[in-house]
């Protein structure tokens, strides 16, 4: 028989969870056309694994590739790491769909910058953007979410605009059923919620379950950064639990967590309701990254990225250093700090007011998680995990802020923070469900186009998640911890994520599936990113087959474009 590719002598760990076991593949025109137990005689390419563990490509249920996978189409990050798709539109906020006024105002303020990178917008359907994506290419297979702060600020406008009302008018309700009904029908796969971000956390439940509907008429998921990851933990799980039982809709709680140290434990009981839903037929997951730092932009100096007293925005790392060396540019960037700071728990504490007028709730500023640490410092690495508070003893600067600005001077803008740590019992409890899966919450970024450099001097240094989060899993929880079986591991990051999605022809090895593969060392797979330098590729993982086609070979990134656009059903 014809292969167009060989791969013999693999450990085959197929994504189901079954024990591995030695076989060959045959590839053929993108799909898989033999497993076999004995060698496969035929033409085509012949890859000899070595005794390597062939596993199906990694499903990465949560990212934020929206804009990026525009203009870092090659995704070298994610194909380093294994992952073949993606799923973007995620914590409420997706691509599509947009008005011709919304994406006219996005242009003419370059609101798409906020993706990371500058986009021209020139779509304004969810297909209209898959077609967009076709048109660039694409190294991964994406597909996406509607977001719900998306439509609904479309619909009502933005915080300040009438996006801040808490029940929007039956015909705007009707508008958002609409424009969720025709994305759903474009190929999304179902509707993401960003609950304490702008526009989605001034909705109440009954809206979410409203716009479900539509979601599950149409068996589409619900992923949702929940309304709450502190000290209402377990009121935001009862929630999001609330949206799936009562809508039919199936979904996952996104980067599952408990912030600050009053809220460690507490991933007990969130666990145990979602367990307990499961039983009563609630069909929910968890997901997670497996990194004790949250968020994305982590310089310290995006802290002080404000508005100076002519009107311009400190942009980039030397503007910033320069600004915070000037006695009276300082003091403007202080006192405009701390009234932003002030602004915003004024604001929150009205949200909260009018929430709970209404019969939704919102948490207080006052149970917000303690303040961060540093994580990389050039100038003082010995005060790497220190809280904020701890740097400024340190420096002896009698006061945080004075504290940060004289760190930042001496590490000339280059100190990378982050929130404070979560609990890594927590996370374990989370890793040992079966039903718990992980992600990245990170987006898209070829390493040939943008550097460590780069993102130091636009103050917005990445998170090594985009980087290393499936190597890490693989290197440290199942082989240096032990704390997951290497098959059940795969099973997380491929069949499990291929089934909550819908997907039918992907996250196992099996014959006729589409051939997204991943060939990795299980004795030395391991993730080389870091806080201060996430921009590193794994070790271990030599080669990346996506749809059939070589993207990772001996270690090499071969720039092949290969990747579909994934769209529900």
């Amino acid at each position: 028989m014809d292969y167009d590719t060989i791969i013999e002598n693999c450990k085959i760990v197929d994504g189901s969870g079954n024990p591995w076991y030695r076989g060959h593949i045959g590839l053929f025109d993108g799909k898989i056309s033999e497993v076999s137990r004995i060698p496969l005689k035929g033409s085509g390419e012949k890859i000899d694994a070595g005794g390597c563990v062939v596993s199906p490509g990694f499903i990465n249920i949560h990212s934020h590739s929206d804009g990026s996978i525009l203009t870092h189409n090659n995704a070298e990050n994610c194909v380093a790491m294994g992952v073949t798709t993606e799923i973007a539109g995620c914590c409420g906020t997706s691509a599509a769909p947009l008005t011709e006024e919304r994406r006219d105002s996005m242009n003419e303020s370059r609101s798409a910058a906020s993706w990371g990178f500058p986009v021209e917008v020139d779509w304004l359907s969810l297909d209209d953007w898959f077609r967009k994506v076709e048109s660039v290419g694409t190294g991964i297979n994406i597909g996406s979410l509607v977001g719900h702060g998306t439509v609904r600020g479309i619909v009502m406008g933005e915080e300040g605009e009438g996006g801040e009302r808490v029940v929007p008018y039956d015909h705007q309700l009707l508008e958002m059923k609409s424009m969720l009904e025709a994305a759903m029908r474009d190929g999304a796969f179902g509707l993401s919620t960003g609950l304490n971000y702008p526009i989605g956390r001034n909705a109440l439940t009954g809206e979410l379950i409203e716009l479900l509907s539509v979601v599950s008429r149409y068996g589409g998921v619900h992923f949702s950064h929940m309304r709450n990851e502190g000290d209402m933990l377990i009121e935001a799980t009862r929630e999001f639990i609330e949206t799936c039982e009562q809508t039919g809709a199936r979904g996952s709680i996104s980067h599952h967590k408990a912030a600050g140290p009053s809220n460690f434990g507490k991933i007990h009981e969130t666990l145990r309701l979602v367990e307990a839903a499961r039983r009563r037929g609630v069909d929910v997951i968890v997901d997670l990254y497996p990194w004790r730092i949250g968020g994305i932009t982590k310089s310290l100096g995006a802290r002080f990225r404000t508005s100076l007293q002519d009107g311009t925005e400190i942009q980039t790392r030397e503007e910033l250093v320069q600004n915070l060396k000037d006695p009276e540019s300082w003091r403007l960037i202080k006192e405009k700090v701390l009234a932003d700071r002030g602004n915003s728990r004024k604001a929150d504490e009205e949200r909260k007011a009018r929430l709970e007028e209404e019969g939704g709730w919102y948490p207080s500023p006052s149970s917000r998680p303690p303040d961060g640490v540093v994580l990389y410092s050039r100038s003082h690495p010995e005060l790497e995990w220190s809280t904020l508070s701890e740097v400024d003893e340190a420096l002896g600067k009698g006061e945080e802020m004075e504290g940060l600005r004289a760190l930042l001077m001496e590490d000339e803008g280059y100190t990378v923070y982050g929130n404070y740590p979560y609990s890594e019992e927590d996370m374990l409890e989370i890793i040992k469900v079966p039903w718990s899966t992980f992600i990245t919450d990170q987006r898209a970024i070829d390493n040939s186009k943008y550097s460590y450099q780069d993102a130091s001097d636009r103050l917005s240094m990445e998170h090594p998640r985009g980087w290393g989060t499936y190597p890490k899993v693989l290197g440290e929880y199942v082989r240096e911890k032990n704390i997951l079986r290497l098959e059940e591991a795969i099973r997380k990051i491929t069949s499990l994520p291929a089934t909550m999605l819908g997907l039918q022809d992907r996250g196992l090895i099996k014959e006729g599936f589409w051939a997204d593969l991943v060939v990795f060392d299980p004795e030395t797979v391991g993730s080389n990113a870091t806080y201060g330098d996430p921009f590193q590729f794994p070790t271990g993982m030599p080669y990346v087959f996506v749809n059939g086609t070589p993207a990772k070979v001996k270690d090499e990134l071969t720039g092949a474009l290969a990747g579909k656009i994934m769209r529900r059903n």
